[in-house]
């Protein structure tokens, strides 16, 4: 068992270095998008806060540390979510027994998953953040059924951590803390580790409150919160076919003018052509949007003065798109929440399709950090591979069904009767996590592929084991399953 461990090591780690290397030759410079800058500018300043959590941004200034050469950073990020996902896929390995094919497609997807490749060549959170989550859940596997006080200490340290990285980790509290009161620990160290994982994310959601209030002059832990609900209640309110006069309450007349100006405008522009027309960020982002503080605003995300300006009106934007949602409940469920639905099962590419945003140059900060002659960049690559990921949404339905069907068959041949019961547990943690998820993802923002490749890698792990433990039903005598498993469990 140990020796064929070590050969998986050895794989991932040939495999990684390989596709780097290759890749690396046709892709010498980063993939940078709007986000990139800002979690730069952050490392820069050492920033404590800003519009997106600084916790990534710690780690480039932490690489910066050692050198400011990219492509460092690139093997940093893809280095550190191999040795995540390696301890994902023991810890996967460890609640079942895994035939030889299943094991292998579930080793490639991790480790031979083109996504993953061209995500950790971005200067952004995304690889960093599904390579803390897959530690995140594999401890909440192993904490049922290897239960110990200092994988609970390490699981609230990953916690705290995922917390730093990405806003989408506001559920993994919950989702631990259901898991840790089912464990076998005593009482008291359940509450003790509620009330650490409480203090924990308390204590840094209030020392961010006052970065916050110091930085921009606005007391609140996060203006991207704000941002985002005017952005998703403006999107909803923008699609409306028709907009009856509302008398809004003083404090919104202002920008509610400018929203009605602006959608005014393009009205004689066809729906599908017109520059809000996707379910994404468009009003948070854009810089011809009508919410923003200055029209016309150029970097926005590396535009020290205009964030200050963002973070100042995000409390009133936040209490504008309650306000719109509550007026219109219903064109809100349908441009946003509908479509954002079956967005989360069909996620738009996005920025996985481009490289630097079908741009050329970067922005000075860029330039600055990681000492490039000039702002201009280059690929060796003609870039026609970036069609592959065109395929990825349809990718990500196929998992889904996957899931669902191999979760059905599982039930209708009885597979909780017989199955290990380590994956019955990792197997109710992954669903209670999906279904939180979807519901999270649907209400909080436009749900887009980069966000969905944890969970498609979920989706993937369980769907092959799900339909595993079915095929083993179906094909073996039940009987005779049921005395292996039987005598598995005797000498655990």
């Amino acid at each position: 068992m140990r020796m064929r461990f070590k050969r998986y090591v050895y794989l991932a780690m040939f495999t990684m270095l390989l596709q780097l290397i290759v890749f690396k030759y046709f892709y010498p410079f980063p993939n940078f998008m709007q986000d990139s800058y800002n979690y730069l500018r952050s490392a820069y300043t050492n920033a404590d806060v800003n519009m997106w959590p600084v916790g990534y941004a710690k780690l480039i200034r932490f690489v910066g540390i050692f050198t400011h050469w990219d492509t460092a950073l690139v093997f940093v990020q893809f280095c550190f979510y191999h040795i995540c996902a390696l301890y994902f896929f023991f810890t996967v390995l460890d609640l079942t027994a895994v035939g030889k094919w299943p094991r292998r497609l579930i080793f490639a997807f991790l480790f031979l998953n083109p996504a993953i490749l061209y995500l950790s060549n971005y200067v952004t959170s995304d690889v960093y953040f599904i390579g803390i989550s897959l530690v995140w859940i594999s401890q909440l596997f192993r904490l049922v059924y290897q239960p110990s006080n200092w994988l609970l200490a390490a699981h609230l340290v990953v916690l705290l951590l995922a917390y730093t990285v990405r806003y989408h980790a506001l559920i993994y509290p919950i989702i631990s803390i259901t898991v840790i009161v089912f464990c076998d620990f005593t009482v008291r160290v359940k509450i003790a580790s509620g009330l650490i994982m409480a203090g924990m994310i308390g204590g840094f959601m209030l020392y961010t409150t006052y970065q916050s209030e110091k930085v921009t002059g606005t007391r609140q832990f996060s203006a991207f919160s704000g941002w985002q609900m005017a952005n998703n209640a403006v999107h909803a309110y923008a699609h409306m076919p028709e907009r009856p006069p509302l008398q809004v309450p003083p404090e919104f007349a202002a920008i509610h003018h400018q929203v009605n100006a602006y959608i005014d405008s393009l009205q004689h522009i066809p729906m599908s052509q017109r520059p809000d027309a996707p379910l994404m960020a468009f009003y948070l982002w854009d810089a011809t949007s009508p919410l923003q503080p200055s029209p016309g605003a150029v970097n926005i995300a590396d535009n020290a003065d205009h964030l200050r300006q963002m973070a100042a009106v995000a409390p009133l934007y936040n209490d504008y798109g309650k306000y719109l949602i509550s007026q219109y409940p219903l064109p809100y469920f349908r441009y946003f929440l509908l479509p954002n639905f079956f967005q989360y099962a069909y996620p738009p590419v996005e920025n996985l399709g481009l490289y630097n945003d079908g741009r050329d140059t970067v922005w000075p900060i860029a330039q600055t950090w990681f000492h490039y002659a000039s702002n201009k960049i280059y690929t060796v690559s003609n870039k026609r591979e970036l069609i592959l990921f065109d395929y990825y949404p349809a990718l990500m339905v196929f998992i889904i069904l996957l899931f669902i069907s191999g979760w059905i068959a599982y039930y209708r041949v009885s597979g909780p009767s017989f199955a290990d019961i380590k994956f019955r547990s990792a197997l109710r943690i992954g669903t209670f996590y999906w279904i939180v998820h979807y519901g999270f993802s649907v209400l909080a923002s436009p749900v887009v592929l980069r966000y969905q490749l944890f969970n498609m890698i979920l989706g993937v792990v369980f769907g092959v084991l799900l339909w595993g433990v079915v095929l083993k039903k179906r094909i073996f005598n039940p009987s005779i399953y049921n005395n292996k498993i039987n005598v598995d469990h005797s000498r655990r």
